[in-house]
């Protein structure tokens, strides 16, 4: 198939997101990426929240048969010094993994028709900036191979790592995966807390539990550290109160407690996502600091999936020590752009 067979059609307002709802998904399960970040509800909620004063840049690509080929998840808007760009829908605070979403074996004609679209629309851009593109996305290489081919001046850069474990059958196996020093710390942590509070529990919110999970969570994470509490500001705590109840509703949020005596000491925000669990925040009281509530969680969580056959355990974004010790390794994130030269592509 020829880029002049696909139709693009531009969708610029919420109406045209929200009427994608059935197909979005269908399509990303297809996509040669595929993660949580990508879903329908995460884009529609991030543009909700988020997208404003931008404009949506949403394209789609149909083939003759009007069947759902590709899914440009774009936006764009200014910057102070009035610079037109275009960016994915999910920006860079909130998302960790962004990209089209196009039916696998169509990829390159689908990045065609789309810079081909950009070529004829020179007017809404002055740079194409793309966040969280992951290291095994095939859009990087149609990328540089589209810019090469067309003389366009294209810079790749790795915008930061997620470090991530692929998880054994079993948690006795995970642990002899680990260094020595690592394991022998986990399972110090774990047996001093169960030692010294007996009456603790590992725990994980229900629908019927959510109002009040929600609630701790909240406090736990402003509670964590003085930078948590200015991130969680009015704004995103409205985003992660609808984000998670509607992930809640999917299947896909795992919000869990360490609690001791009815008092709890931890919380993790995480997603789990076809075999994936995503590790997107979380939260502790620096009173319990001594018993590393973080760290047993952690564990507990790891066991937990583990033991409902997940097989993939992501940190996400950042290179923090701790994810290593869990026998994390690094999966990078790139960030491609492109700036429009004073003619149109050619």
């Amino acid at each position: 198939m020829t880029a002049d067979r696909i139709r693009l059609q531009l969708h610029k307002d919420l109406e045209g997101l929200m009427n994608l709802r059935e197909e979005w998904n269908l399509l990303l399960r297809d996509s040669p990426t595929n993660t949580l970040f990508q879903t329908w509800e995460w884009n529609q909620l991030w543009w909700r929240h988020y997208g404003h004063p931008g404009h949506l840049f949403l394209l789609t690509a149909r083939n003759s048969r009007n069947s759902l080929l590709g899914i440009a998840p774009l936006f764009h808007g200014g910057d102070a010094d009035n610079m037109k760009y275009i960016q994915f829908i999910g920006g860079t605070e909130l998302s960790d993994y962004l990209d089209f979403i196009v039916l696998e074996g169509e990829e390159t004609v689908f990045y065609s028709a789309v810079f081909q679209f950009l070529k004829a629309n020179p007017g809404f851009w002055d740079a194409v900036d793309l966040h969280c593109l992951p290291a095994d996305s095939p859009t990087l290489e149609g990328l540089r191979r589209y810019c090469q081919q067309n003389g366009i001046l294209g810079n790749v850069s790795v915008e930061d790592v997620c470090p991530r474990a692929e998880l054994p059958s079993s948690w006795n196996a995970f642990l002899s995966g680990m260094r020595q020093k690592d394991r022998h710390e986990i399972k110090r942590k774990i047996k001093r807390l169960t030692r010294e509070a007996a009456n603790f529990r590992y725990l994980v919110t229900t629908p019927s539990c959510f109002s009040q999970d929600i609630e701790s969570f909240l406090e736990l994470h402003r509670k964590s550290d003085p930078s948590k509490m200015v991130f969680m500001n009015p704004e995103r705590e409205a985003f992660f109160r609808e984000m998670a109840w509607t992930l809640l509703q999917k299947g896909w949020l795992e919000l869990s407690f360490l609690e001791v005596d009815g008092k709890r000491l931890a919380a993790l925000l995480n997603f789990r996502y076809g075999d994936t669990v995503y590790v997107y925040n979380s939260g502790y009281d620096p009173e319990f600091h001594h018993w590393s509530p973080g760290w047993v969680l952690v564990s507990y969580s790891i066991q937990d999936a583990i033991e409902r056959g997940v097989k993939r355990y992501d940190f996400l974004r950042g290179g923090e020590s701790y994810k290593y010790r869990f026998s994390a390794i690094d999966f990078e994130i790139y960030r491609y752009t492109i700036e429009r030269r004073e003619e149109p592509l050619h």
